[in-house]
């Protein structure tokens, strides 16, 4: 064979199929150059200063070839992960493919190196790509960038054979496929996808197909470790780099190119710039991969001040200040949830280019089943209603398998290895795990007990979640019989009509269970209260030792626990699939977190429940968090978006939460969803309710002349004391009712419900400057007043919201004494009454009499002299 008909990667592919080291046959083809015979003379001939374990010919056997993967690691690479060969992904046409092999030997080669070819005579087919429609790819396109064209498979081929390879999947998604095309074309790229749905393979097959080491930014240690842990089953070596404490050994060996991807949190890779440009130029950096990209908008509901300092990476790693470069390396950032003004900020505040493809696919998951319910969510009057039903499900369960299993201890907040849910303490008592592992006890623990059951919140999650501050995994050989559902990716669950009907008709799956709560202190007291039924639960807080909650997260994973009770800091990298219930219990802060926590359940595609308890009747509030004054009105804006979420009774709430992220539902509705099932409420005319409010409203701001006469306009006095004080939606609903004793019937609760609703048709809006959760100081708009004028004969039909059906199901309070006093005379409501009394009435204790033989009272005489003759008996 003809040496010179070979380019250099061509010729050490092949020197390593006769058994060569990897370093040896780069080394020999830097000396002699791309000539196979002059490569192998060289090596033989121990010209090589790393010949060193080089086979000689007559040593080279079949036998030789099949141990290569078993040698012994040298000291120096002991310990450390070994990646798969670059060449392995780069198989020439016309060449047997040689048997898999994922121990090869790790090398640092230089970038001009890797860059075989120049690409300036493909850039212009290159930035010709079309990733939004992209069918096929310019046969000049190349991935490995090589002096010499190659006529080898094209990359989405070659992508597609390595998903196969590593991952057991056979074809890379129409998403995937549009990201992948913009990093070839050196293009920044921003990912919308579905929780689940598989955004890590954008960024993990750019390693696989280049050979350079991928850069993923990382929010927390838990998402960091289970990533790692994954890519090291699919022979894929990786690790993480936290904040904390740094391991110089894991460091220096991810700054020399020894893993293909490189996990960081936020923090330090703004430390590690400087080791980061030497691994650009040494073995090369295919890209900076920006994971839960939300965290960087100070108007998500996930902000983290050191993500939004990652435009240093545009600054620090482009072709003007890298002469080594010849083109930016591309930033990639993902995320699942990400509104508008979310992707603007993303883009402005990464210092992304202009040219940055953004790649979205639906949000729609076609299996979950949203639903709301009315709960005070505050007592263990409200958990013994709501839970029933999770309790009975656990229970059978229980009764059906085997009971000795190991679960975390009642109180949700240590772990044991023979605790069972019965056995729990008289008194409650709530068992704490310190930082080091230790029990705590006497007057420490009640400290620590005060401490950990302070009604606090978690803003969002810390980074150094867990009790680990780095990590390395190596790449084991991928097995095709694995299991392949460790990989966290969605199975696809069809969005016809049919199917979803089909779901809606099939029984909820036995999962395990995550409920969200607001404040640390419910974590605690909702899984102790699960636990005394004999439900495995924990709870989950960023209060709680990082031991702990390392372990809650791994019984979690494995099965052991059935219920995590968490507070957000159990959120982001929670990638099991057969998760069947995510229940809220109290209002979320925003639409973009509930939908993020809520699209946890049911990644396996099969059926699965999303419950939102809230309580109705009263307005949700702002967490406590540190914020800007901007940031604030943002909280407020995007809390008040979920409420009126939860307080929807008409439209579909898949279709609700798909809009909101700015999606065009392509369906009438869900099929799934609790309005789609139960149907939407009555329709009802309330042309004569919504007219007298708005023309109280349009009175008291001095638009009198659109009132028809029929209502006293006592706000027309300009020296009235109610006057000068500014005007909220209560005091229009006392004045109304006032006027008319025929709208007494309807409270302050339903009236609120229908501002909201002609504050939705735009009749009137918020006259303060502040934004509220619920319109608090009404104002007239210019259409609510040619509403008024215009049509005044013209019905105003519309759905009760939930305040407002709650208002009307409740018992209504009476007016006056004499009013109560005549419902004794109505049959129906007597026995209503006296039903009522009866089923509230307390069950009477029996009276328990003193008994005369027992111990005399020594504080008497009587008792002492009774006490000295018992004992002379």
């Amino acid at each position: 064979m003809a040496g010179s008909r070979l380019s250099s990667e061509e010729v050490i592919a092949k020197l390593i199929e006769m058994g060569f080291e990897n370093s040896s046959a780069v080394q020999a083809v830097k000396k002699v150059g791309p000539l196979f015979n002059d490569a192998v003379e060289y090596i033989l001939n121990g010209s090589c200063g790393d010949c060193g374990g080089a086979p000689s010919n007559s040593e080279y056997s079949t036998s030789n070839r099949k141990a290569l993967g078993k040698r012994t690691l040298s000291s120096a690479a002991l310990g450390q992960m070994r990646q798969s060969s670059i060449l392995n992904h780069f198989q020439y046409t016309g060449t047997p493919k040689r048997s898999r092999n994922n121990n090869v030997p790790d090398i640092s080669i230089s970038s001009s190196e890797i860059l075989a070819r120049p690409i300036d005579d493909v850039k212009a087919s290159i930035t010709r790509v079309d990733c939004g429609n992209l069918k096929t790819v310019p046969e000049d396109l190349q991935v490995c960038f090589r002096e010499e064209a190659d006529t080898g498979l094209d990359w989405e081929q070659r992508a597609n054979n390595l998903l196969q390879k590593h991952f057991g999947y056979s074809s890379v998604k129409s998403f995937q496929k549009e990201a992948l095309a913009a990093w070839l074309a050196h293009q920044d790229c921003l990912v919308l996808a579905a929780t689940g749905s598989g955004k890590s393979l954008c960024f993990q097959i750019p390693a696989l197909l280049t050979g350079k080491v991928v850069i993923v930014i990382s929010p927390l240690i838990s998402l960091m470790h289970d990533q790692c842990l994954k890519l090291s089953r699919y022979g894929i070596s990786a690790c993480f780099l936290g904040s904390g404490q740094p391991d110089s050994g894991v460091e220096q060996k991810a700054m020399r190119g020894m893993y293909d991807i490189i996990y960081v949190c936020p923090e330090t890779v703004l430390r590690l710039i400087k080791p980061l440009q030497g691994l650009a130029e040494s073995r090369g950096i295919a890209l900076f991969a920006i994971d839960e990209v939300h965290c960087v908008s100070k108007w998500g509901h996930d902000f983290r001040p050191d993500y939004r300092r990652l435009s240093v990476l545009r600054e620090n790693f482009n072709a003007r200040n890298l002469q080594f470069l010849k083109f930016d390396i591309p930033l990639m950032a993902l995320t699942a949830t990400a509104t508008i003004q979310v992707r603007e900020d993303i883009l402005e505040s990464l210092n992304m280019s202009k040219e940055t493809k953004i790649v979205i696919t639906s949000f729609f998951r076609p299996n979950l089943r949203f639903l709301v319910k009315h709960s005070r969510t505050s007592s263990s009057t409200s958990y013994k209603k709501d839970f029933c039903q999770l309790i009975d499900i656990y229970a059978r369960k229980r009764k059906n398998g085997n009971k000795k299993q190991t679960i975390s201890n009642c109180s949700g907040s240590s772990i044991s290895e023979a605790d069972e849910c019965s056995d729990v303490d008289d008194d409650d008592e709530v068992h704490l795990t310190k930082e080091d592992g230790s029990t705590a006890s006497g007057l420490e623990r009640k400290e620590l007990s005060v401490e950990y059951l302070e009604n606090e919140v978690d803003d969002f999650q810390s980074v150094d979640d867990w009790d680990v501050a780095y990590g390395e995994f190596c790449g084991e050989s991928p097995h095709k019989d694995w299991e392949m559902s460790g990989l966290a990716e969605t199975i696809d669950a069809s969005s016809t009509a049919e199917k979803r009907l089909a779901l809606l008709q099939e029984p909820l799956e036995e999962g395990p269970t995550i409920i969200y709560v607001p404040t640390r202190k419910e974590t605690l007291s909702i899984a102790n209260y699960l636990c005394d039924y004999g439900v495995k639960a924990a709870a989950y807080n960023a209060s709680l030792s990082k031991s702990h909650l390392r372990q809650v997260h791994k019984e979690f994973h494995d099965n052991m626990l059935e219920v995590v009770v968490a507070t957000v800091a159990f959120g982001m990298g929670i990638d099991k699939l057969n998760v069947r219930r995510i229940i809220h219990y109290g209002w979320p802060q925003s639409l973009e977190a509930y939908y993020q926590e809520a699209g946890r359940a049911g990644r396996d595609g099969k059926l699965a429940e999303c419950i939102l308890y809230a309580n109705l009747s009263r307005i949700p509030s702002l967490l406590p968090s540190k914020r800007s004054e901007d940031q604030t009105k943002q909280a407020y804006k995007m809390l008040s978006d979920c409420f009126r979420y939860g307080m929807n009774t008409s439209c579909c709430r898949a279709k609700r939460l798909v809009e909101y992220f700015g999606e065009d539902f392509s369906y009438e509705k869900c099929l799934l969803c609790d309005v789609c099932v139960d149907g939407p409420p009555k329709v009802e005319n309330l042309k004569e309710e919504a007219d007298i409010l708005m023309q109280i409203i349009a009175a008291h701001h001095g638009q009198s002349c659109y009132l028809d006469g029929s209502y006293d306009d006592t706000y027309s006095d300009s020296k009235s004391p109610r006057l000068m004080q500014k005007p909220n939606l209560r005091m229009f609903v006392s004045k109304l009712r006032e006027q008319s004793q025929k709208f007494c019937e309807k409270d302050q609760l339903w009236w609120r419900g229908l501002a909201r609703v002609i504050e939705g048709k735009g009749y009137i809006r918020e006259g303060d400057d502040k934004i509220h959760v619920q319109i608090k100081f009404p104002q007239m708009t210019r259409l609510g007043l040619e509403f008024l004028e215009f049509e005044r004969d013209q019905p105003f039909y519309v759905y009760p919201e939930a305040d407002m059906i709650l208002s009307m199901n409740k018992c209504k309070s009476y007016s006056t004494f004499a009013d109560w006093g005549k419902g004794w005379a109505d049959p129906e409501i007597r026995h209503q009454r006296l039903e009522k009394r009866r089923l509230n009435r307390e069950p009477r204790k029996p009276r328990m009499r003193k008994s005369r033989k027992g111990k005399p009272d020594t504080r008497t005489a009587r008792g002492r002299i009774t006490a000295k003759l018992s004992k002379l008996k």
